[in-house]
């Protein structure tokens, strides 16, 4: 099974709102992109929102009508995107993979996001780690084997998993693509 975790927890400091709820061409908000962008390819997602989001958790329940999409709101949000990546990767013990998506990056093609999927699949064994690049800049999202569950669980912080990928460089398969999308965040108003 792979799995999708969705990390939604950041506080939007330099948009100067909430970004998850910025509509994207006045129609669908940015997390709802992004959860209906992942939601087909994989077995479930996981959207992790703050430790205070309760009322949003509700709308995102109300709004998004999708079987294997489930939300978990991070106790240690505040502390950085480690650290909600951490709290929630330990509520993954199902999975094979996780594929670590972050909210703010809903321009991220489906087609990239299946050739992650089928390269992980087909490298498993001696790659267990894919991210894609762009012209040879690394972006997002990236799939991790079930082997690192583990040390992502003890990452601490605001670095996400770049520690990991670092310390791991002969276990990764970078996926070259032609999807600005993998590189491309949404981090103003003006950026949508």
């Amino acid at each position: 099974m792979i799995g999708a975790i969705i990390l939604a927890a950041g506080t939007s400091q330099r948009f100067g709102g909430d970004k998850r709820r910025a509509l994207i061409n006045g129609k669908t908000s940015v997390l709802e992109t992004t959860i209906g962008n992942v939601a087909n390819l994989v077995d479930s997602v996981l959207v992790v929102l703050r430790a205070d989001d309760s009322n949003y958790k509700k709308k995102l329940q109300d709004q998004v009508h999708l079987s294997n999409v489930s939300y978990f709101l991070a106790p240690d949000s505040a502390l950085g995107m480690a650290h909600s990546l951490s709290n929630a990767i330990a509520t993954q013990n199902n999975l094979h993979a996780a594929m670590i998506i972050l909210a703010d990056m809903p321009f991220v093609t489906v087609h990239s996001l299946k050739a992650l999927i089928l390269a992980y699949k087909a490298n498993r064994r001696t790659h267990p780690i894919v991210l894609p690049t762009v012209e040879g800049n690394t972006g997002h999202p990236v799939i991790f084997d079930r082997a690192y569950f583990e040390e992502i669980g003890k990452l601490q912080g605001d670095c996400g998993a770049k520690p990991i990928i670092q310390a791991h460089q002969s276990n990764v398969l970078k996926i070259e693509l032609k999807d600005d999308g993998v590189i491309r965040d949404i981090d103003t108003p003006t950026d949508l």
